[in-house]
Formats: structure tokens, sequence, C-alpha cells
């Protein structure tokens, strides 16, 4: 009886012991985080990983040497001698972008599709007459989907909402007595149903067939927010917004502000240093300032990340008179834009023989060249030890500091609740050159830190190095002057929910990049 009793008294005294661990232990602790606020969707975070890619204005413009299609001229001012969408697709990729938008129609409203919507489509053209006769494509949407499939890119398309062709504000002397004077249907005075027209021709090109009979994969939808004309026309984007959810599933609807993606807030390809991924309201609230637009809104009800359309050369058509921007300036807008956790959508217009120029692509193989340099090696090896203010329920394996310097955007670093601060820390164990830092929050538990700071030890104690606000997706600080450390540590000084950190590390870039105004640390 008594060693059965000694037995049970053991057996409670662990149970005790369980016990008052348990309650020691934060609540949940072995479980993820909590999403914090709005988060990004599926489609969403497989487009914050795009970063870089290319927009394609090309059409009646380009022959025209305008920027918006005033002229209303015929389908037979497009003319390219030497159209190459391989080309695009071929250099566009050989550049390190990701993707490409095409201009499937401009504001002048002239398809470059083989639309059943328009007579005002190039398929009218004496090109596309020429290029039947041959047995050649005469679709350049579908052309250029292909291409890009063929050579590893995703693929967008820019449909217009503003139509000057259907605009009964907008002259047409060019067009008229010809089949191309058409029913003008933009505005909501005027007679017709605009909406349904571009719903229309939305619908076709989301629901296009290849030439190999399968359907087109498109991963951007582009619905430019511009107008020149005071006719007025209510869009039904809840209307656009569902037939690109039906057919397209894994697209991004980028808007003026939303559905999925806004707008920076300029043309310029600059973010500000405080951005948030979140806004509060979408495509068919009131139109917000680019002042509202540029910061986006801390814990906004929607996710609506800022992608920043700029230009490659002064003008998004190509005008021969325009020359690319210089590499240095490249870079710059790539360290205010992607390295301010905002996707850079770069305009590459092909001329008027249908490719792109050869001083473009040129411009772009020096910008990948600089960027590689620049942003290239990672200062991390199997001597590097990662250390931590604390691990959420001391679990190193799924929350450790590793997980910071593992290459998987799926793990993490993160503490217990209830911690808004701390700090993760990369030992080199031998003094290292740092030119730069790179850190990026786990957005797909939401963005929560406001506020960081990059730290390095010089002469035995931690100097900053950089800082910033609003982290995101990714942070990019090139310092101003390398430095000599062995020990690199970012510290979360403000957070709205417990710190997720997927990614810190350091660069290290031989030679020092010319500077003239940079996400540079002060």
């Amino acid at each position: 009886m008594n060693i059965v009793c000694k037995t049970l008294d053991r057996m409670l005294a662990v149970l005790a012991l369980l016990a008052a661990y348990a309650v020691m232990m934060p609540a949940h602790a072995e479980e993820a985080p909590a999403p914090y606020g709005a988060v990004p969707s599926e489609r969403q975070l497989d487009w914050h990983a795009q970063e870089y890619y290319a927009f394609l204005h090309f059409g009646p413009d380009t022959f025209t040497d305008e920027e918006w299609g005033w002229s209303q001229s015929t389908p037979d001012v497009f003319d390219p001698t030497e159209l190459d969408t391989d080309q695009w697709a071929r250099e566009l990729k050989a550049a390190g972008m990701t993707g490409m938008i095409l201009t499937a129609k401009h504001h002048d409203g002239m398809a470059l599709w083989d639309t059943k919507t328009t007579e005002y489509r190039i398929g009218n053209s004496q090109w596309a007459a020429k290029r039947a006769a041959a047995g050649l494509d005469a679709d350049v949407v579908r052309m250029a989907a292909e291409s890009a499939k063929k050579h590893g890119l995703w693929f967008g398309i820019y449909l217009s909402p503003w139509d000057m062709h259907r605009d009964p504000a907008v002259p047409k002397p060019k067009l008229k007595g010809t089949k191309y004077e058409e029913p003008q249907l933009f505005g909501d005075a005027s007679p017709g149903d605009y909406n349904d027209y571009y719903a229309a021709q939305l619908t076709e090109l989301v629901t296009m067939k290849l030439s190999d009979g399968s359907t087109i994969d498109v991963r951007e939808v582009w619905l430019d927010g511009a107008s020149g004309s005071d006719t007025v026309q209510t869009f039904d984007w809840l209307r656009y917004r569902d037939i690109i959810r039906e057919h397209q599933p894994h697209a991004i609807m980028w808007g003026h502000q939303g559905v999925d993606a806004r707008w920076v807030g300029n043309e310029e390809g600059r973010a500000p240093e405080t951005n948030w991924h979140t806004f509060d309201r979408t495509q068919d609230g009131q139109r917000a300032t680019p002042e509202e637009l540029e910061p986006g809104v801390r814990n906004g009800e929607y996710w609506t990340p800022a992608e920043a359309d700029a230009r490659l050369r002064s003008g998004w058509f190509y005008h021969a008179s325009e020359s690319p921007k210089s590499t240095d300036d490249l870079i710059d807008m790539y360290l205010v834009t992607v390295g301010r956790s905002v996707n850079l959508l770069l305009d590459v217009p092909p001329g008027p023989d249908g490719k792109l120029d050869a001083s473009d692509i040129t411009r772009l193989q020096e910008f990948r060249a600089a960027r590689e340099r620049l942003l290239g090696e990672r200062l991390v090896d199997d001597k590097t030890q990662v250390r931590t203010s604390g691990t959420r329920a001391g679990n190193e394996q799924r929350f450790g500091g590793p997980n910071v310097v593992d290459g998987d955007s799926t793990t993490y670093w993160t503490m217990d609740d209830g911690e808004r601060t701390g700090f993760v820390e990369l030992d080199f164990a031998q003094p290292q050159r740092v030119t730069g830092v790179v850190a990026k929050e786990h957005i797909a538990l939401g963005q929560r830190i406001g506020e960081y700071v990059i730290e390095a030890e010089l002469d035995g104690a931690f100097e900053t190095i950089a800082q910033g606000t609003s982290m995101g997706y990714q942070r990019i600080h090139l310092l101003e002057k390398p430095v000599e450390t062995s020990r690199i540590r970012l510290r979360i000084a403000q957070a709205d929910a417990v710190p997720v950190v997927s990614e810190f590390g350091a660069l290290s870039a031989s030679p020092e990049r010319p500077t003239n105004g940079s996400n540079s640390a002060p």
C-alpha cells in the first residue's frame, strides 16, 4: 500500500510541476502568431515577390509620336516593320525582369487584339492584311502573351477605362465618314452602356485562346485611372473585378486605389520612406489623392500595396528624340521603390519597327549588372552565428533566429505574444566589409513593424548605420560609407503586434556605388 501511495504522490507532484510550467508559458506560444490586421491573399503574396517587371506602351501613339492619341488616326497608322514580341520577352528576361504588361488598349481606344467590340482595331490595318496574306498572326496581345510564356515571364494586360474613340468630347475629324465613326458610348449621359462595352472587351482578353489552344494566363490587369476629358463616366469596378476573378483568379487587379494593388501616387518611380501596404478604401470608394496614396494607411482595412509605374525614357511611348535614363538614376529608382517594399513597373516602349531599341537594351543590361554588383553578395556562411533577444516558446527550430538567413521566405523569427521590441543579430566571427543591409517582414501575417534600427558593432559598441519605418515586404539600405564589423543587429523599436521577421542580411559590394540621392543611411 505504501508503495502505491508513494507512486501516486510522485505522479501528483509531476502533474503539479507540469501545471505550474503551463501557467508560466504564454498561451498558445507553440502556435504561430495570429494574423494582425489586413493580410495579403495568395495572389498578392505572389505579386509582392515579382518586384521588378516591364510596362510595354505600344500602339498607334508609337507611330504618331503622341502620348495620348488625340489625333484619332485610322488603324492603317499602325505599321511595325519588324514586329518581334519574342525579342521583347527575351531581352526583358535577360534584364532580370519577372514579367511584362502590354497596353492592349490605351486611351486612344484602338484595340491590339482581334476584338468583336469595335472596328477600331489593328486587325483592320493594312499591316494586319499583309500578315494574314502571309499566314501570320496579327493579334499583338496573343503574340506577346505567347512570347512571355515561351521565355518564362508572366503576362499582364493594360486596358484603359477612358476611351477617347468612344468619348463624344474628343474630336475625330480623320474618322468622319469611315467605318471607324462609331457610336459615342462613353459617358453617363451618352446613349448605350459603356460599362457593357468595357466588360465585353475585358472578357475577350481574359478568356483569349493562344495558338496552342490553351487559355491565356494573365497575372495583372491594369485599369488606369487617367482621363483628359470632362465627360463623366461611372465605372462598374465591381463588375470588372468579378470578370477578372472568374476567368483569371490569380490575376492582380491594379487600380488607382485597388482592388489588389494601388498607385504609388506619382509616375517618377519613387515611394516615400514610410509606406504601408494597407489602405482604407477600394476602387469604388472616394478617389484618393496622391498625398494619401503614397504612404498608404497604417492599419488600413484592406491589403492594397503600392506599385510604382515609371519610365525608362521621358515618355511612355517611344519617341526617337528621347534616350534612356542613366544607370545611376535607375539604381536610385530601384532603391526608393523595391528597396522600400514597392514593386517597380518600368516602361520599356517598343519602337515603330516593333522592337525594343538597342540603346534601351544596353541600359537595361547595365542596370542589371549594377544591381547584382550592389545586392548580389550576402555575408552569410556556415560560420555566421545568429542571436536574438528571445524566441517564441523557446522553439528555435520553428521560430528561431537562424530562420532569417535560411533563404526560405516561409520561415521567420518571432517572439512571444506581448513582445513588441527585440533584436536579431548576425555574428560573422571575423570583421567583414558591410555596404548595405536587407530586412523583410513575414507579411503573410500582416504588416506590424513601425520602426526599426540597424546597428553595427564599431570599436566595441553598437552604432546606428540605418533606420526606417513601416518595414513591410522588403527594405534595402545601402550605406553611404562601408563599415568594417563582425556583428550587425536588427533592432525592432516599435511594432503593433509581436514582430515577425523573415529575412535579415548584410551586403558586401565592390566597388562602392556612386550615390546621387538614394535610400541610403543618414
